[in-house]
């Protein structure tokens, strides 16, 4: 049996005309309408939710891609960092290296030369998964390179802290050593064997006599301890000084003292007068540098 239709009025009704509007339309024509009214915004909202969707893509895509703009910025920075680290490194090397043919003290025992730093940087144009990629090994390689130049810094720093403790040493060793003339005057007696003027017998004599006028003064030739003042036979007045490093050095016929025992002096302090205590022919200072107890020529040591 045929479906009889149904029919709908719809009326429209302006506000202010007198004319009334009147549409006559099926029930199927109806739901035909709707139905396709449906579809429309259905496929309105789809749309609208995809191009959302993309918009906040595209948003986030962009956010990465400066993102990323600012770290290959900050890996380049770094990067020349590295490089400039690694520049003053290789400085520091050569001075290291030349200090240590400078002071004959042989080569660094660590050994190794700088490492090398930096590398390529991003390229421009790389997706964001390359990009991801190539900071993630970027990072690595950093990484490394930090490593080494801390490995680097400390072997340097050890190495020039050994050859400042050696120079350290030098300088001590040179404040230690003898060399400036004690007084002035004039050398009447040189160190080794001379005619004794008392027995004229050949003796060792193991300084130099110089010669000058009573209180004439007299100062320390090195940096040292003072470990005896006081009278020692035929010397008359005699003052020793400890230099360190097995050197000492004597000092007699004086005629005062101006130290004591356990004092310490720095090279060119006064320390006494010229005298004629003891047994000597006139007045004159008797000089005597000994290396482990065993006398020196002075002579071999003043560079003034």
């Amino acid at each position: 049996m045929k479906r009889k239709k149904k029919y709908y009025t719809i009326m429209v009704v302006p506000q202010k005309a007198q004319n009334v509007f009147r549409f006559k339309i099926s029930d199927i024509a109806l739901y035909v309408v709707a139905g396709v009214a449906a579809v429309v915004i259905l496929i309105s909202v789809w749309m609208l939710y995809n191009y959302l969707d993309v918009r906040l893509k595209v948003a986030e895509l962009n956010s990465l891609r400066e993102e990323n703009r600012q770290q290959k910025d900050q890996i380049r920075e770094f990067a020349s960092k590295l490089e400039d680290l690694n520049s003053e490194m290789e400085k520091i090397r050569q001075f290291d290296e030349k200090l240590r043919i400078i002071t004959n003290i042989g080569e660094n025992p660590e050994g190794g030369d700088v490492f090398g730093v930096g590398g390529p940087t991003p390229e421009e144009g790389n997706s964001v998964t390359e990009l991801d990629k190539r900071h993630e090994s970027l990072i690595r390689e950093i990484k490394v390179d930090l490593e080494n130049l801390q490995e680097e810094s400390k072997m340097r720093e050890e190495s020039l802290q050994g050859l400042l403790n050696f120079l350290e040493e030098q300088k001590n060793l040179l404040l230690c050593t003898p060399s400036i003339w004690p007084t002035r005057g004039f050398v009447t007696s040189s160190f080794g064997y001379r005619r004794s003027p008392y027995t004229k017998t050949l003796r060792m004599h193991e300084g130099l006599d110089i010669a000058n006028k009573v209180g004439t003064a007299i100062y320390a030739t090195a940096d040292g301890v003072v470990i005896f003042t006081g009278i020692e036979g035929s010397y008359g007045k005699v003052l020793s000084i400890d230099h360190g490093y097995g050197i000492a050095t004597r000092y007699g016929h004086l005629d005062t003292i101006l130290v004591k025992e356990g004092d310490k002096v720095k090279r060119g302090d006064k320390i006494a007068t010229l005298g004629v205590t003891g047994r000597t022919t006139g007045p004159h200072l008797h000089y005597e540098v000994r290396i482990n107890g065993v006398p020196v020529n002075p002579r071999n040591y003043i560079l003034n």
